[in-house]
């Protein structure tokens, strides 16, 4: 596979873990649910519900190479769309970021 496969999904962030930690249980089992629907998934044909989209204008170091800079990527993890996440997608893995409430999310991803 390649491309836009999401093959591996790498939850080993500090920060994702951290403010994954926070959400409350009910949000976290919608979250593991949402995450999941992730594996072999091709982002460029994303189902609408997941709102999965590049933020525009808006690049982070990247988790291979911290020199470059990658475009981050966010999904809704609610179906309320009130929690989201944020990920990079590098070498056929998403690389997770962070995850919170929507606005703080689009303002640190």
């Amino acid at each position: 596979m390649a491309g836009f496969i999401i093959e591996k999904i790498d939850f080993g962030s500090e920060t994702f873990r951290k403010t994954f930690a926070k959400l409350d249980e009910r949000v976290k089992k919608e979250a593991r649910k949402t995450l999941s629907e992730l594996i072999l998934l091709d982002i460029s044909k994303a189902p609408s519900k997941l709102h999965l989209h590049t933020l525009k204008d808006k690049e982070v170091k990247c988790a291979v190479d911290p020199k470059k800079k990658c475009a981050v990527y966010t999904v809704h993890l609610t179906s309320d769309d009130k929690v989201k996440a944020s990920f990079t997608f590098e070498d056929g893995t998403a690389f997770m970021r962070v995850c919170g409430e929507h606005d703080w999310v689009d303002k640190n991803p």
